[in-house]
């Protein structure tokens, strides 16, 4: 009985360590395949293209795969076992720590995009987060998106600038078709036109044309045919109004429709006509006004001219711009009137003006300017205006001679008539007084009343002939048989003055129109100064000659000469350079030969000379 329980017990135990065989077997196996798959799984796990990454609730790091160590540039050696936040910059951290804190809370996938700096760029990833069974941590599957991102991003704020650009852009902007139908315009657009969106919308662009003509023909063809253009057209709003805009049209811009960018330059435009008008006036007046002008830069050149300063320059504009100022102007007659000084101070002064008389190259005789300089005008530009006030000068001057005229002939008047009787009683008296009480030793005192009252009656007679003028008669003469006659009257006196007097006279000359007598005055009052003046002798030359349509006669003499402050007092009344003269020879041969409608230039010059010119028509003009 003990050997069969024995027996049976050896049996079935050797029963059960056949199943614990089995068994072990089979859990080898099943262990053998585990391990498969988890090498499997580890390889994939490591080798897969995309961001893998294990940790627990608190952010420590169980494990990580290649491909993110790659991502953030470490060793998983350096990464397992510390916390994520210690492989991100500061900036990341807290983010990250929300993070952690959301999934807690959350079952199932999570999926998020988070922004990480990694060596100083931001590099946007793509996570989804899921627990661990058993609450062992977390697994996250991280995807580098930062293209993909950007793109999007960038995509999106592109949509989102456009959209912007087109309703709030400044200048209105028009989408239509090809058949020209209005697709969308913003608020700028609707402004422009004047018009609701929704009226707006029914229309065409070609609707709003307001001359459809060969212009706008050839427009349309070059648009269709460059596909672009910029334009400039008048437009007709639906309440009548009128608009020029200008427009950049593009085909096919945005989304296969066609984009017009319009302006409103019908304001911009009145002022570029206005400013054009503006300018032709400006150009016309500084043209045409009577006062020359003459623009000049800071280097003193001459940059622009108007006509009258050609005119009074005696120069052509085109020969003269470019030129220095300062080197063109001569010296003016006197120190005192050079305008050169003055344009040298005028950066300091800021403006000035004057007079200035000068003779150009070209002109026989002086012209004198009013001038005014202004400095730095318009663009570093400077401005010198000159008005020719020779005719006024000389005006003035023969108005103030001819009011001295006038008063010198009303003094002389009552002076004469209140002389001559009381000097036709004492010419009486002293040729009695000589015939009663002649002697040899009253002899030279009655000579000397008698020569005196001789002087004192020729001056009455001059008075005379300033204050009644002769009634005269022109004739022809040869006016060098006056002159001739003139020099045989004074021979003597310039013999005993040691004076020799020579002629110098065109062989052909025409007959004057003229009143002889008054003719041999003026000439008999110049010789005779001129006789006077050569104390010590002298010569005086006279010549006679015909220049075109008048005559030219030249009285010449070597004296001392005058200076520029005697030589412009010369004619005066009672202005004389003569110890007992008084002024009024000239003054009446002025006057003489102002009635011959001819004129006397006097030049001289200190140690020199004087020379009177006196200029007479040949054909005197009749006067009523």
């Amino acid at each position: 009985m003990d050997s069969i329980s024995y027996s049976e017990e050896y049996r079935q135990l050797q029963m059960k360590l056949n199943e614990v065989e089995k068994e072990n077997t089979l859990l080898k196996k099943k262990l053998e395949e585990q391990n498969r798959i988890w090498d499997r799984r580890i390889i994939a796990f490591q080798t897969i293209n995309v961001g893998l990454i294990i940790f627990d609730d608190n952010g420590v790091i169980r494990d990580i795969n290649t491909c993110l160590c790659d991502y953030f540039n470490v060793n998983i050696n350096q990464v397992v076992n510390r916390n994520i936040t210690h492989f991100l910059q500061q900036e990341d951290r807290s983010m990250i720590r929300d993070h952690l804190n959301h999934i807690k809370t959350k079952s199932g996938l999570i999926r998020n995009v988070l922004p990480l700096t990694i060596h100083g760029r931001k590099h946007y990833f793509e996570t989804q987060t899921s627990q661990l069974p058993n609450k062992l941590g977390f697994f996250t599957i991280i995807g580098k998106i930062t293209e993909k991102f950007e793109k999007e991003r960038e995509k999106e704020e592109t949509r989102k600038l456009y959209n912007d650009f087109f309703t709030e852009a400044l200048d209105g902007i028009v989408l239509w078709k090809e058949t020209g139908q209005i697709i969308a315009a913003n608020s700028s657009a609707l402004k422009i036109f004047e018009s609701s969106e929704e009226k707006l919308l029914k229309s065409k662009i070609s609707d709003f044309i307001y001359k459809k003509d060969s212009r706008y023909a050839e427009m349309v063809m070059s648009l269709y045919y460059k596909k672009s253009n910029r334009e400039e057209l008048m437009f007709l709003m639906p309440n009548g109004q009128k608009k020029i805009l200008e427009f950049t049209t593009k085909l096919h811009s945005v989304e296969g429709l066609n984009m017009s960018i319009f302006r409103n330059v019908t304001e911009r435009y009145k002022m570029e006509e206005e400013l054009r008008e503006s300018k032709v006036m400006f150009e016309n007046i500084f043209e045409e006004v009577f006062d020359g002008i003459i623009l000049w830069d800071q280097n003193y050149t001459i940059i622009d001219m108007n006509k009258a300063a050609e005119r009074l320059l005696n120069k052509n504009k085109e020969s003269l711009i470019g030129s220095n100022l300062l080197s063109y102007l001569p010296s003016a007659k006197t120190i005192g009137e050079d305008i050169k000084p003055k344009l040298l101070k005028l950066k300091k002064d800021g403006q000035n003006q004057g007079l200035y008389t000068v003779k150009f190259l070209d002109n026989r005789e002086y012209t004198q300017f009013e001038y005014r300089n202004k400095f730095n005008i318009y663009s570093e530009l400077s401005i010198t205006t000159l008005r020719d006030i020779t005719e006024n000068a000389v005006l003035e001057e023969q108005l103030r001679k001819s009011s001295t005229l006038n008063v010198v002939g009303e003094l002389a008047a009552g002076i004469a008539h209140e002389i001559r009787n009381p000097m036709t009683a004492l010419k009486g008296f002293i040729q009695l007084l000589e015939d009663g009480v002649a002697s040899q030793e009253n002899e030279m005192y009655f000579s000397v009343i008698k020569s005196e009252l001789t002087r004192i009656e020729s001056i009455i007679n001059e008075f005379l002939l300033l204050a009644k003028p002769q009634a005269v008669q022109y004739v022809k003469r040869d006016v060098r048989q006056i002159m001739n006659d003139t020099i045989e009257l004074l021979h003597a006196q310039a013999v005993l003055q040691n004076v020799q007097i020579t002629k110098m006279y065109s062989e052909e000359l025409p007959t004057i129109y003229c009143e002889p007598n008054q003719l041999k005055q003026v000439f008999i009052n110049i010789i005779k100064n001129a006789i006077e003046v050569l104390e010590d002798g002298g010569e005086i030359a006279i010549s006679i000659e015909c220049k075109e349509d008048y005559f030219h006669i030249a009285i010449r003499d070597n004296g001392e000469g005058m200076s520029k402050e005697k030589l412009a007092r010369i004619g005066e009344p009672f202005y004389t350079t003569k110890d007992k003269g008084t002024g009024l020879g000239l003054l009446v041969s002025y006057q003489i030969i102002e009635d011959h409608q001819g004129k006397v230039i006097v030049d001289s010059e200190l140690g020199i000379g004087t020379i009177f010119h006196i200029h007479l028509p040949i054909r005197r003009e009749s006067v009523d």
